[in-house]
C-alpha cells in the first residue's frame, strides 16, 4: 500500500509541475458536490487473516456539480476498501471515469483515500488524478480532493462529497 501511495503522489506531481511550460500553464480552480445516482455492483468481499476485510471491484454511478463545466458530469467509479479491525476506519483506491455534461468529454480518474471514525460518523477524504481523454477536456489534467462527512443521525443530508481541484490547460 505504501507503494501505491507513493506511486500516485510521483505520479500527480509529475503531471502538475511537467505537464505545461510556465509562460503556457493555466490553472483553473473549481468547487462543487458530488452526489450518489445509483449503486453498482457490490464487488467481490474477502475476510483477510489478519481480521481486514478486503472489498474488490464495487461500483457506483455518482454525478459531480462543480463551478467549472469542464468537471460536471456523471461519475462511475470502482472502488477497492482495505477495511481495518477499528470500525469505519479504511484505505479506498480505484479508478472513475467523469463523462461531462452535454458530452463535451470524458476524463479518465484514478484516485486513493481514507475513511476515518468520527464522533457521529466517518469523514472519507480522497484525492484524484485526471487526464482529459475525449472532446473539449482531452489533453487537459485536473486533480480533485473529495471530502464526504458522514453523520449517522442524518444520511440525508450527509451523503454526499463536497470537491475541490483544480484544471491544468
Amino acid at each position: 500500500m505504501k507503494r501505491l501511495l507513493l506511486m500516485f503522489l510521483v505520479f500527480g506531481g509529475t503531471i502538475i509541475f511537467f505537464g505545461c511550460k510556465e509562460e503556457e500553464c493555466e490553472i483553473s480552480e473549481f468547487t462543487g458536490k458530488c452526489m450518489m445516482v445509483a449503486p453498482g455492483e457490490e464487488g467481490t468481499t474477502t475476510e483477510l487473516p489478519d481480521g481486514r476485510i478486503l472489498i474488490d471491484g464495487q461500483t457506483a454511478e455518482w454525478h459531480d456539480e462543480a463551478t467549472d463545466w469542464r468537471v460536471t458530469g456523471k461519475t462511475f467509479w470502482v472502488v477497492n476498501w482495505l477495511k481495518e479491525k477499528e470500525e469505519n476506519s479504511a484505505q479506498l483506491w480505484g479508478t472513475a471515469d467523469l463523462f461531462v455534461d452535454g458530452d463535451r468529454g470524458k476524463w479518465d480518474m484514478s484516485w486513493q483515500g481514507w475513511q476515518t471514525p468520527t464522533a457521529d460518523g466517518f469523514k472519507i477524504v480522497c484525492e484524484a488524478v485526471g487526464k482529459g481523454k475525449e472532446g473539449e477536456v482531452k489533453g487537459l489534467v485536473a486533480t480533485w480532493t473529495y471530502t464526504m462527512n458522514f453523520d449517522f443521525s442524518n444520511p440525508e443530508t450527509s451523503f454526499f462529497y463536497e470537491t475541490k481541484g483544480i484544471i491544468i490547460e
